[in-house]
């Protein structure tokens, strides 16, 4: 059996790390606001969503945090529905419990495994929903200008799990996306979200 490669992390090597294993030690700042998570937050806007600024993400533990932290920031109530697709990993689904909110299970395409703007706007007339956290399966981009829309026209907010998709996932102009740098992800530092 040979194996198909899904995700296969850009890891540095080692002397590549010793400047900025350096850096930190000379900052004397070895968790939140360094230098280096300052320099972090500026090179991730600049690789995926280069029309704003560093004030717009945050670097966070996990990509688990990132999600709670976004649907907090939507300002959503406890038992807020919110709808994620069928097929996920189990953080998807435990950002939104941890939350105080409900997940709504939503079909996906079966072309790409995703869920998308037409199936969440089917799913409105059956299954009521207050946002949708739409998953970048197996690092498929999500449609930031599709879901742009969808809030545009429903007044939902999206929070896009792009967890394995780091290099692949576009920012929209109102749809929230949050990304994994576990070690399993395309861009592996161990652990961390943004």
């Amino acid at each position: 059996m040979s194996r198909i490669p899904v995700l296969v992390p850009r890891m540095p090597a080692t002397e590549h790390l010793v400047p900025y294993l350096r850096r930190i030690d000379e900052s004397r700042a070895y968790t939140n606001f360094g230098p280096l998570s300052a320099a972090f937050e500026a090179r991730v806007v600049a690789e995926v969503a280069p029309t704003l600024t560093v004030e717009h993400v945050a670097s966070v533990a996990n990509c688990t945090t990132g999600l709670e932290l976004a649907l907090q920031a939507c300002g959503l109530k406890a038992g807020a529905r919110v709808l994620i697709p069928a097929v996920s990993f189990v953080a998807t689904a435990s950002a939104v419990t941890r939350m105080g909110m409900l997940p709504v299970i939503a079909d996906v395409d079966p072309a790409t495994w995703c869920l998308t703007p037409a199936i969440a706007e089917r799913s409105l007339t059956t299954t009521p929903f207050d946002a949708v956290m739409p998953v970048a399966t197996f690092g498929r981009p999500q449609e930031v200008d599709a879901w742009d829309a969808f809030t545009a026209q429903y007044g939902c907010p999206v929070i896009i799990d792009a967890a394995g998709a780091f290099g692949n996932q576009g920012v929209g102009r109102t749809t929230d996306v949050v990304f994994s740098f576990h070690a399993t992800k395309t861009l592996g530092s161990g652990e961390g979200g943004a």
